[in-house]
């Protein structure tokens, strides 16, 4: 059979009377016992020890090592059996850690209009139909009871002494074609409750999840929080996670993991917000059409191959009780629409906040990431496309590459006279995360450590004026070359280092020409070039932290003017804001939808062309 967590065969014999070990983790001081067979990962995992597994845990990526100890053996914890008692140390480089996330972004305003009202009677009359006659004065709209007639003449009598407010929605026929010109009434509450209307707009990344709540009565954002996508330890990237599903209970877990996060972030902005769960009426979320998915309980087997068709692109709409959402039970759950294939709802949100759909600007919006989202064109003709870039820029696959979290390199540059870094939180070096990755190989171009074909350069091909303090730089580990960042140089040896190898090079050599080459393709596809760019806006937590020299160094970005390259931090966040605030935003989210068309640049013939063409970094 399956073991439903991890999908390890065992014999069906030897699932009854079953050995049982005792692991412990260190320094956390935590045991758990599992049984022979599985994993120490597995066993991690029921402590409630989370490291990090960008491959999926396949002994791909080698970020989950621990030590047995005594000996201090390292092993992966992903592959290492448990067939007797053990205590692990864990190292911080092989745990998940919060990472540094942006939360906000671009804004665009809109005319505040949710989908969620409240209107209170202080004399209500004991009718039913009474009551909807007065609202539907108040609102300029019909009114339609969304329970039996009974319960709610029921709750209204009851509440004839304190008043009443009353709760319309039109969330539930949010996913048709047009808003239709109705409210449901769902709910009545005692007393005057005007004042506590909330609603919480989401970004579920692949990687992190942002979360802002917003004072509906107002429009304004009051309180914003974020983490990382808890999905993550059963693979960095969608691919790994659609894999994941296959296994018994696997899409349950993802969906738990997932809705878990959420309801942790949803009482988070609640605390700082001085508020109750149960003041939030209403939810936007936004997201890959992956993420979109497993929030939803959707199959996701057919995204994981060709021709990559999603379940449903359609706006969805959900009662809380239905995915386990820990807000008021009379709210509703908005997910925007998809476009195609892999790109969601989180792109189609990103568009919406740029103002995609009404420029004559000729706009390249550019989401970098593990699942990175392209989109070009004008209001007259926009087209969108996906380009895997795996991992790298997350980490993996690199010596000792990490997530944005504390002690990560997040910015490599000359002082003049030496290296310099900076350091997230301002501490020892241990790791570095995606944009140090990127600064870190545009300064090794332009100092000449590496040529444009990514190979280290041998010592005797080194600019001769190179100053003495990079040149000592350049070592040898385990017979290869590689370049330290970071670490202490005494007694002609550098101790504690961090650095980067020929093989971490050809990594982000391979993620910045799939980014690249899917830019190229789909410029080429909308018959344009890249002198045609007007603006690029980057988006994304990951694009808001390079530099954007670094990346037009070394032709992650087309080499345009900079100053025709803008942030625009969490776009899609920005975009299901809007789409919380104001119905108008959701029909023209949808709208967007349907008018991006959506380009498989995978499959196109010239892809290997120009992917093999972008996988050489520009002369200088």
């Amino acid at each position: 059979m399956i073991l439903s967590e991890w999908g390890w065969e065992i014999r069906e014999e030897e699932s009854f009377g079953m050995k049982h070990y005792t692991v412990q983790f260190q320094p956390d001081n935590l045991v758990t016992t599992i049984h022979a067979g599985a994993t120490l990962l597995e066993a991690a995992g029921q402590a409630g020890v989370v490291l990090a597994t960008p491959c999926g845990g396949i002994g791909r990526c080698g970020k989950c090592a621990v030590r047995l100890l005594p000996t201090e053996k390292e092993v992966l914890a992903c592959q290492y059996i448990v067939e007797h008692d053990l205590a692990v140390l864990v190292p911080d480089s092989s745990r998940f850690f919060k990472q540094k996330i942006l939360e906000h972004g671009i804004y665009r305003k809109v005319d505040r209009f949710p989908s969620v009202q409240k209107i209170f009677f202080g004399n209500p009359p004991s009718q039913i139909e009474t009551l909807c006659g007065l609202l539907a004065d108040k609102v300029s709209v019909q009114i339609v009871p969304n329970r039996q007639n009974e319960t709610l003449s029921s709750q209204l009598r009851s509440y004839q002494q304190s008043g009443v407010t009353a709760i319309l929605s039109r969330g539930d026929c949010a996913a048709q074609n047009a808003l239709p010109s109705c409210y449901h009434l769902t709910e009545f509450e005692p007393g005057d409750t005007t004042k506590k209307l909330y609603g919480a707009a989401v970004d579920i990344g692949t990687t992190t999840i942002v979360a802002r709540l917003t004072d509906l009565n107002t429009g304004q954002g009051i309180a914003t929080t974020s983490a990382g996508n808890p999905q993550s330890q059963y693979g960095a990237d969608v691919i790994s996670r659609i894999s994941h599903c296959e296994n018994d209970s696997g899409s349950e877990q993802l969906h738990s993991a997932v809705i878990g996060c959420l309801n942790d972030l949803l009482q988070s902005v609640a605390r700082q917000a001085g508020i109750e769960c149960g003041d939030i009426y209403e939810m936007t979320a936004v997201g890959n059409t992956t993420m979109n998915h497993l929030l939803l309980k959707h199959p996701v087997h057919q995204l994981g191959q060709a021709p990559y068709q999603a379940y449903s692109l359609d706006t969805a709409d959900r009662k809380p009780k239905d995915l386990g959402l820990q807000i008021n039970p009379a709210g509703n759950i908005h997910v925007l629409a998809n476009i195609a294939g892999f790109i969601g709802s989180d792109t189609v949100a990103a568009a919406l906040a740029c103002g995609m759909d009404i420029t004559d600007t000729k706009t390249l919006l550019v989401d970098i990431g593990t699942n990175g989202e392209i989109v070009f064109g004008t209001q007259s003709r926009l087209l969108a496309a996906s380009c895997a870039a795996g991992p790298a820029l997350e980490g993996a696959g690199i010596a000792f590459g990490s997530r944005a979290q504390s002690g990560a390199i997040e910015r490599v540059f000359m002082n003049g006279v030496d290296l310099d870094i900076d350091v997230i939180d301002s501490v020892q070096p241990t790791t570095l995360c995606g944009s140090g990755l990127i600064d870190a190989i545009a300064v090794m171009l332009e100092l000449g450590i590496i040529d444009s074909t990514g190979r280290f350069c041998d010592r005797c091909e080194l600019d001769p004026m190179l100053l003495d303090s990079i040149r000592r730089r350049v070592i040898t580990h385990n017979n290869e070359p590689a370049f330290v960042l970071a670490g202490n140089y005494t007694k002609n040896q550098w101790n504690e280092a961090v650095f980067l190898t020929q093989k971490d090079i050809r990594q982000m050599q391979l993620a910045k020409a799939a980014i690249r080459a899917g830019i190229e393709l789909l410029l080429q596809k909308a018959g344009a070039n890249t002198e045609s760019i007007q603006q690029l806006l980057l988006a994304g937590a990951f694009g808001n932290y390079i530099q954007k020299e670094s990346a037009v160094r070394i032709g992650l970005l087309p080499n345009i003017p900079i100053e025709k390259i803008h942030f625009v931090g969490n776009a899609a966040g920005s975009g299901a804001q809007m789409a919380l605030i104001s119905q108008d935003a959701r029909k023209m989210a949808k709208k967007l939808a349907e008018k991006i068309d959506y380009v498989e640049i995978a499959h196109q013939t010239e892809f290997q062309m120009v992917f093999s063409e972008f996988l050489l970094f520009p002369e200088n």
